[in-house]
């Protein structure tokens, strides 16, 4: 089933020095349970591309659809709603424990403790962000990403952060979550050695989207 469809999607920014184009004539189409990575030299579009996926930010010109509905700019909400996003840094609130860093996204005690469990976070719930690893921090991430059980997991460079060791552990983490939890998931990385895991991957050549 189509889960999210890009049709002819361009973006440009304005500068001092007049327009640039990064996105021109994209066409995406996500399925249900799909695992997508995306990857390309910085610059290339990857987190522009990503930012539309997410619903922060939207295209010039061309359509998106989410489950068949068409987006407009004013109902962007109805898409952000159905999201979980991981961005390169944490942004977990250095003042709050990691219980309470997640339940900024959900409010059911029970699921969180379920997330925790399920990412063996259970016995760092009491913990600050500073009392954490690198990628102690990005599997909280992950988990508070997932806690509302989104339809999509967006992830814009997950892993810059972290040793090979944390790094695999992340990737397979939200793999395996996207099997248990039936969501999709794009993930943008720098490194290749990820490609084989996911059902499909793309980058970004020329400002278009090229499968690989």
């Amino acid at each position: 089933m189509n889960l999210l469809n890009l049709k002819k999607i361009s973006k440009a920014y304005t500068s001092n020095i007049g327009e640039f184009k990064i996105l021109d004539n994209v066409n995406l189409s996500l399925q249900n349970k799909e695992n997508i990575f995306l990857f390309g030299p910085s610059g290339c579009g990857k987190s522009t591309l990503l930012n539309i996926l997410a619903g922060l930010d939207y295209p010039d010109d061309g359509e998106m659809y989410f489950q068949n509905q068409i987006i407009k700019k004013k109902s962007l909400e109805l898409l952000q709603k159905e999201l979980g996003i991981i961005f390169q840094d944490h942004y977990l609130i250095s003042e709050l424990n990691i219980f309470d860093n997640i339940k900024l996204k959900c409010n059911s005690h029970e699921e969180i403790n379920v997330i925790l469990k399920y990412f063996e976070l259970l016995d760092l719930k009491n913990k600050f962000p500073n009392q954490l690893s690198n990628g102690q921090k990005q599997r909280v991430c992950v988990a508070r990403a997932l806690v509302s059980q989104p339809k999509i997991l967006i992830a814009d460079e997950p892993t810059s952060y972290l040793d090979r060791e944390n790094a695999d552990l992340v990737i397979n983490l939200i793999l395996m979550a996207s099997k248990k939890f039936d969501i999709s998931t794009v993930v943008a990385s720098h490194d290749m050695s990820f490609q084989s895991k996911f059902d499909k991957s793309y980058t970004i050549d020329n400002k278009n989207l090229i499968l690989c």
